[in-house]
């Protein structure tokens, strides 16, 4: 039986990955649970679960959450900013599945990797920000990063039994965000509620904005490089406005090979617990008749500055992808907070970027300074363009 590590709980790849471990019951054992911030939810998880471990960042009272952590009969309660990074360091698990939104998720992944610990990761800011890093401390200690997110679990299933010579392309699959089509003028005019509107999956808000201005695909694009040690050159994306095929290998005889399913999260989190193995489950039913037609569409990255970027920034390397994903992160929140528009999205993550230094990511301090460094940066040129709105 696998014990497992599940931090970011509370978020939605982290409800999905209780549903999944609660039918694998027979297979897995949760012996630890994390939140950001959420600390009912994660408190009623552990009065359901009853995990050796309970960390959360921000609680509201530090000594209330012990004292009721302690009473659902959790053994050590970790807090504070370093609180997932301890509990990675001295819990004992087989994989640590990280569902942590944020930087906040690069440190307990390093941590459970320099383990020789196998990490199942939904953290985007992990490959991206520091993906170098993450992938050689993997390969130093004989640890496996599994990638949880739809798009790279299909190429890794994809890729079981080809050759690396044999492949002339990895084709990531975007459904086009709520906005697919829409002119600048119409984009202008977005209200978070709309951009929070995915017509396809269901997921947190943060990602659910990334979606909306392909930022997230040019995230899945750095990570994609990183996991499966591709150039840029290696990688596209290609708009499946169904999402149904979730990625797409394709040979340099020109044959393809895709992974196929309806779309839902539990399907990937699966896989990446079980893999190499594959385990028979009920969870989601995928029938082709369902399916209907499919549709391809050409995607430009240069119509979609977010995803242009994405592509610029993994080819510049160093820490030009953590500068990326930090300035998203706060023009993000900026946006869902009402402070900037929706094309401003863009335009705070390019001024950053020209304003921010671009180093050698030797180490993990570096990449976490740079970090720090963009967001000081996001949020002057936040209320510069607020100013100018103002105005």
């Amino acid at each position: 039986m696998k014990r497992i590590l599940l931090q970011g709980s509370t978020g939605s790849i982290g409800l999905s990955s209780l549903s999944v471990i609660a039918e694998q019951r027979e297979h897995f054992r949760i012996v630890g649970l994390s939140a950001g911030h959420r600390e009912d939810e994660l408190l009623e998880q552990a009065s359901r679960i009853h995990p050796c471990s309970l960390a959360i960042l921000r609680p509201r009272n530090v000594d209330v959450f012990r004292s009721r952590a302690a009473e659902l009969g959790a053994k050590r309660v970790y807090v504070g900013e370093l609180a997932f990074q301890q509990q990675t360091e001295d819990e004992q698990y087989d994989v640590l599945l990280n569902a942590v939104m944020g930087s906040a998720g690069v440190r307990p992944t390093i941590s459970a990797l320099s383990r020789g610990i196998n990490v199942a990761l939904a953290n985007k800011e992990t490959l991206v920000a520091a993906g170098e890093i993450v992938m050689k401390c993997a390969r130093d200690n004989g640890a496996t990063v599994l990638p949880i997110d739809s798009e790279h679990s299909a190429l890794q299933q994809c890729m079981v039994g080809e050759r690396r010579d044999d492949v002339r392309k990895l084709w990531l699959t975007t459904s086009g965000g709520p906005f697919w089509g829409r002119s600048k003028e119409e984009l202008a005019r977005v209200t978070p509620l709309d951009a929070l509107a995915h017509p396809t999956w269901a997921m947190g808000p943060k990602i659910t904005i990334d979606s909306a201005t392909l930022f997230n695909k040019g995230l899945e694009v750095i990570e994609a490089c990183r996991l499966f040690d591709w150039h840029v050159s290696k990688v596209d994306v290609v708009r499946q406005r169904e999402s149904v095929i979730h990625s797409m290998i394709e040979f340099v005889d020109g044959s393809f090979k895709a992974q196929l399913s309806v779309p839902d999260m539990r399907l990937p989190i699966l896989y990446a617990l079980t893999f190499p193995d594959r385990l028979e489950s009920s969870l989601v039913e995928s029938r082709p008749g369902s399916f209907g037609a499919l549709h391809f569409d050409e995607v430009n990255s240069i119509d979609h500055p977010c995803l242009h970027m994405a592509f610029q920034a993994v080819a510049d390397g160093g820490t030009t992808p953590a500068v990326l994903s930090a300035a998203d992160e706060i023009a993000v929140q900026a946006f869902l907070n009402e402070e900037i528009g929706f094309l401003s999205i863009a335009e705070v993550i390019a001024e950053t970027l020209s304003s921010v230094p671009r180093l050698p990511a030797t180490d993990l301090d570096t990449v976490m300074q740079a970090d720090a460094h963009a967001r000081r940066a996001a949020r002057e040129a936040i209320v510069g363009t607020s100013k100018k709105v103002t105005c």
